[in-house]
C-alpha cells in the first residue's frame, strides 16, 4: 500500500496542472472581457483567485485600471493635496496622480473638406502624461485635378491655437513670431499637400502647466479671405477631485460616470459632444442627466455599458463585470491588444505547458503557458488539451517575455 501510495503522490505531482484565471466567472456575459484584460494585467483578483464582478467598482480601482490600460506611469508624480489623500494607499498615489493629470484627446484625426481642399488636423496618440508633448499636425491637400492659389497678408500660412472652455486663448504658436511678406499668391499642385506641425508641451503662453479642464485645439489656414479653422478638443485629468477637495477613493462609480470614463479614454469625446442633447433608446431615457447624455449615447451604440432590463440606470453603481466589459471596448479601440498569430505545431502539457506554433513568418516559435490561462476553440471555453495541431491560434501575454495566458483558436 505504501508502494502504491508513493506512486500516486509522483503521478499527481507530475500531472500537468492549469486552473481558470479567475473562479468566479465562468458563463458570465463579461467573462471573455475580463479573461482578455486579465492576460494584458489591466484587471486583477484577489489572492484567492476571484475576480468579484459583481462587486461595485470604486474610483480608485477604475483610475488603477484606467492607468494600465493607456499604459501612463505616474511615478515621480505627486497627487494633489486631497482632504483624504490618507485614504490613498501609498502604493496607488502615483496612479492617482497620473489620473489626475492626464490628457485624453476627443479623436485622433478630424477632417473638414472645403471643394477640393481637404483639411486634416491629427494628434499623435490618444492618451498624454503630465510632461509629453502633444504632436499636432496640420495637413491641406488638393484632391482636384487643378492647382489652387491661395493669398495670404505674408509668411504666415497656417497657426495652431489653444481655447480654455470659456473661449481665452490659452496660448497661440504664432505669438511673438516674425513673418515676411507675400507679394503673390501660393500655388498648392493638383494632388499635392502642405503640412505644418507643432508640439505643445501642455504649457499655457507663459510656459505654466495648463489646470484640469476641457481645451480646443484649433488649426487654421490663414488666408486673406475666408480662414479656415479645424479643431479637436483636450480634456486635462482624466479624472477630477470634488469641489471639497476630496476625491473619495472608496466612492462607487456610477454607470453613467463608467460611461464617461470609458468614452474620454477610448478618444469618443468628439462624438459624445456630438449627441449631447440625443433621445436614448432606453426607458429610463429621462433619468440620464444633460452632463452625461451624449457619453451615455456612445456607450450605447459602441456596446461599452451592457443594459439591465432594457434599461441604463445610470446612477446605479457599476459593477466590476460593468467595468471590464467598457475597458474591453476601449482596448480595441485603442488596439492595446497585441495578439500574436500562428498555426499550431505542438502542445507539451508538461509542468509548465509549452505551445509551438509557426508564426505569420514562418517562424517556429515555442510559448511557454501560464498555470492560470483561458482557451477557447471555435469560440467555446476549452481545456489545453483539446488544441490540435493545425489549429489557428492567437493568443495574448502580459509581456514581451511573459507566459501565454489567453488563447482563441479555430480548427475543424
Amino acid at each position: 500500500m505504501r508502494t502504491l501510495g508513493a506512486a500516486f503522490l509522483v503521478l499527481v505531482l507530475a500531472a500537468p496542472g492549469w486552473a481558470d484565471i479567475f473562479t468566479d466567472i465562468s458563463g458570465l456575459p463579461a467573462q471573455r472581457a475580463i479573461e482578455r484584460l486579465a492576460a494584458k494585467g489591466v484587471v486583477r483578483g484577489t489572492a484567492e483567485g476571484r475576480f468579484l464582478p459583481g462587486s461595485v467598482v470604486t474610483r480608485l480601482e477604475m483610475v488603477l485600471f484606467l492607468v494600465r490600460l493607456l499604459g501612463v506611469s505616474g511615478q515621480g508624480l505627486v497627487p494633489p493635496e486631497f482632504r483624504d489623500l490618507e485614504r490613498i494607499p501609498q502604493g496607488a498615489r502615483p496612479a492617482v496622480a497620473a489620473a489626475v493629470s492626464l490628457g485624453t484627446v476627443s479623436a485622433r484625426s478630424v477632417e473638414l473638406k472645403k471643394g477640393d481642399i481637404l483639411y486634416t488636423l491629427t494628434v499623435d496618440k490618444v492618451a498624454y502624461g503630465p510632461q509629453e508633448e502633444v504632436l499636432l499636425t496640420f495637413v491641406i491637400s488638393n484632391t482636384g485635378k487643378e492647382d489652387v492659389l491661395f493669398e495670404y497678408h505674408n509668411s504666415q500660412f497656417h497657426d495652431f491655437i489653444v481655447r480654455a472652455a470659456d473661449g481665452m486663448e490659452v496660448a497661440r504658436w504664432s505669438l511673438g513670431k516674425a513673418f515676411l511678406p507675400v507679394e503673390k499668391p501660393v500655388p498648392l499642385a493638383a494632388g499635392k499637400s502642405m503640412n505644418f506641425n507643432t508640439r505643445w508641451r501642455q504649457l499655457d503662453q507663459n510656459d505654466r502647466p495648463i489646470g484640469p479642464g476641457r481645451y480646443e485645439i484649433v488649426a487654421v489656414h490663414t488666408t486673406k479671405t475666408a480662414p479656415t479653422a479645424l479643431s479637436l478638443f483636450f480634456q486635462k485629468g482624466l479624472v477630477v477631485g470634488y469641489p471639497d477637495n476630496t476625491f473619495r477613493p472608496d466612492q462607487p462609480v456610477t454607470r453613467a460616470e463608467l460611461a464617461a470614463l470609458a468614452v474620454r479614454a477610448g478618444g469618443l469625446d468628439a462624438e459624445a459632444f456630438a449627441r449631447a442633447t440625443a433621445t436614448l433608446p432606453v426607458s429610463d431615457n429621462a433619468a440620464v442627466l444633460p452632463w452625461a447624455r451624449g457619453s451615455v449615447a456612445v456607450a450605447i451604440e459602441r456596446k461599452m455599458v451592457p443594459l439591465v432590463d432594457g434599461a441604463f440606470r445610470p446612477a446605479q453603481g457599476a459593477t466590476r463585470a460593468d467595468a471590464a466589459v467598457a475597458l474591453d471596448v476601449v482596448m480595441g479601440l485603442l488596439k492595446k491588444y497585441d495578439f500574436q498569430k500562428g498555426v499550431l505545431r505542438g502542445l507539451q502539457e508538461s509542468r509548465p505547458p509549452t505551445i509551438t506554433i509557426e508564426d505569420e513568418k514562418k517562424a517556429v516559435r515555442t510559448f511557454r503557458v501560464a498555470p492560470a490561462h483561458a482557451v477557447y476553440r471555435n469560440d467555446r471555453r476549452a481545456s489545453l488539451g483539446a488544441l490540435r495541431p493545425g489549429d489557428t491560434l492567437q493568443f495574448l501575454k502580459e509581456s514581451d517575455v511573459g507566459d501565454v495566458v489567453y488563447i482563441e483558436a479555430t480548427g475543424p
